[in-house]
């Protein structure tokens, strides 16, 4: 655990589970042998049980925050997304789907509302048209009391050719205060085989000109990353690779930004 003194090492994009990826255990491992302090489990796809996530920060307490995933067809999905959070400290977010929000899923709208009016972080999962859309920006200015979490880079495109007005595009939801950007998931957005993904930079000084590393968020994507670079070589991009000078910005890249939205001194 850290020191008084001592920014924290966080991973803001990490998933575990008994029926999907792995259980916690397998993350713990990681994390300890990298010297990561704190994780945010973000509850995977069509799971809306979120049970075990809230006992992985029960048995494991200040170790982990959590964004949780509701049901957007259950007709009490706000109530039930109000009920946890009210409950269980460690779930301080919401895991939502652009794509249902996009498409005018009366739930999804609802469960956008519900996390606004409780000033929730909301990680944002979609494609990086998704957020290079009009709709996007109209959706930025309609929450503004929600956190904003870009998920993995905002999913820039190995293929586009520069200067990348798509990925500008993206990029540009950095104007907006609530908005904050997730760098996890490298390994979805580079032609390399082999770490370190160094042609993903280009993606990176981009990102951190729009951002700055102070609105910017390192995160592993485990356990999917296991299946690329591994956990290890993940955060040495984080530590070594992102060109990133002054150690007082890496370390809030690396952990100091995510705990200014996500708080691990609570009990599940």
């Amino acid at each position: 655990m850290p020191t008084p003194s001592h920014v924290p090492t966080v991973d803001t994009h990490v998933h575990a589970g008994l029926t999907k990826y792995e259980p916690v255990e397998s993350l713990i491992d990681q994390m300890g042998h990298h010297g990561v302090d704190h994780a945010v489990l973000v509850q995977h796809m069509g799971m809306f049980d979120n049970d075990y996530l809230i006992d992985c920060a029960r048995r494991h307490p200040g170790r982990f925050a959590i964004a949780c995933l509701i049901n957007p067809e259950d007709p009490h999905a706000p109530a039930t997304l109000e009920a946890v959070v009210g409950t269980h400290p460690a779930v301080q977010g919401i895991r939502l789907y652009l794509a249902d929000l996009f498409a005018g899923i009366p739930g999804a709208i609802a469960l956008w509302e519900k996390a606004n009016d409780l000033g929730l972080n909301i990680t944002m999962a979609g494609t990086l048209a998704h957020l290079a859309s009009d709709k996007m920006v109209a959706t930025v200015r309609r929450y503004p009391k929600a956190r904003l979490h870009v998920e993995h880079l905002s999913h820039p495109n190995p293929r586009e050719d520069a200067p990348c007005p798509m990925y500008q595009r993206a990029l540009a939801l950095s104007a907006f205060d609530n908005t904050v950007l997730k760098v996890s998931g490298i390994y979805s957005f580079t032609t390399s085989p082999w770490s370190p993904y160094l042609d993903t930079l280009r993606f990176v000084d981009m990102a951190l000109e729009a951002y700055g590393p102070e609105r910017m968020m390192w995160g592993s994507d485990f356990p999917p990353v296991s299946g690329r670079e591994g956990y290890g070589n993940a955060i040495t991009f984080g530590r070594k690779h992102i060109p990133i000078a002054n150690t007082h910005l890496r370390s809030a890249l690396m952990g100091g930004t995510a705990t200014k939205f996500w708080k691990f001194g609570t009990t599940a």
